[in-house]
């Protein structure tokens, strides 16, 4: 059984995936934040975060509502040296999912079809698929079991949430279990999987699983995939690390370092006294002593 590292936009891009690699184990994939197409062209910000990443087991995710789309992002994970690639059908912000893209997509099957059907042009990629059970009903996804079968695909990965959810509400196991035994993929689970108890009981009712997905239980605990307990040291060793990266990447300006490092606090299980005091630091120094404290308790 294996566990994959989720993308997360505005988390986990390569000064993240980096860090972690080198500071933690357990990890079997680590998947970058969808790239996609913007006016005719991948954004500049989607190449750099793949070019810079250091980890040896990361996997390219795009996210496209068309042929020309596919044929442009993987072009471009094909230029870059990469042999696999994630397809995004799962997104649930409105801003992607209102285009069609995302979880959106599932409210034009025909843009379904044509994706999926676009991966054949590239028999040398070794394709997965990231799903919602739809957007808008799960019946989206349901009545086009045959077409996701038909697909060239080596694993699909599912949340078992419809796009308008988001991250919230019930998650549907009666559903996710349909897909389970229907589709004709290796199943990999996404989705509120928080401490290695978790992990441990999905896979005991779903034998068949390829592996979990964990994306916001590893931003609060970057322990969870080698399922060995907090090490302070060892911590603050990797958020020193993201520290010194954030600040080569934004020149040294204190300010947007500090920003960008109170936003890995967003998932935490912390007391909400002490994320408070880390959310409240007004320098870097102040922020590292709040952390250094939270880690105490």
């Amino acid at each position: 059984m294996e566990i994959y590292f989720a993308p997360l936009q505005g988390f986990t891009d390569f000064v993240f995936r980096n860090s972690h690699a080198k500071y933690f184990k357990g990890v079997n994939k680590y998947f970058t934040p969808f790239l996609r197409v913007e006016n005719g062209e991948i954004r500049k910000k989607d190449i750099k975060d793949l070019s810079l990443s250091t980890v040896p087991n990361l996997v390219p995710q795009i996210m496209a509502n068309s042929c020309v789309d596919v044929e442009i992002l993987v072009q471009c994970v094909k230029n870059h040296g990469f042999r696999e690639c994630d397809l995004n059908f799962g997104c649930p912000f409105p801003q992607q999912s209102k285009h069609f893209y995302g979880a959106g997509i599932w409210d034009k099957p025909e843009k379904v079809s044509e994706v999926l059907s676009a991966l054949k042009n590239f028999p040398e990629i070794s394709f997965s698929l990231k799903m919602r059970l739809g957007n808008t009903d799960v019946f989206q996804t349901l009545d086009l079991i045959e077409v996701i079968n038909s697909a060239d695909l080596k694993f699909v990965t599912i949340h078992p949430r419809l796009g308008k959810q988001m991250y919230s509400g019930e998650i549907d196991f009666k559903t996710f279990e349909t897909l389970y035994e229907k589709l004709s993929f290796p199943i990999v689970y996404n989705g509120d999987l928080k401490t290695s108890a978790d992990i441990e009981t999905l896979i005991k009712k779903y034998p068949k699983l390829k592996g979990v997905m964990i994306g916001r239980g590893l931003l609060s605990n970057p322990f969870l995939a080698e399922g060995s307990p907090f090490d302070k040291k060892r911590f603050m060793e990797f958020h020193n690390s993201l520290i010194d990266g954030y600040s080569e990447i934004y020149g040294g300006a204190e300010f947007m370092v500090l920003d960008k490092m109170k936003t890995f606090w967003t998932y935490s299980d912390k007391d909400k006294k002490v994320l408070k005091k880390i959310q409240k630091s007004k320098s870097l120094s102040e922020y590292i002593a709040s952390v250094a404290m939270a880690v105490q308790n």
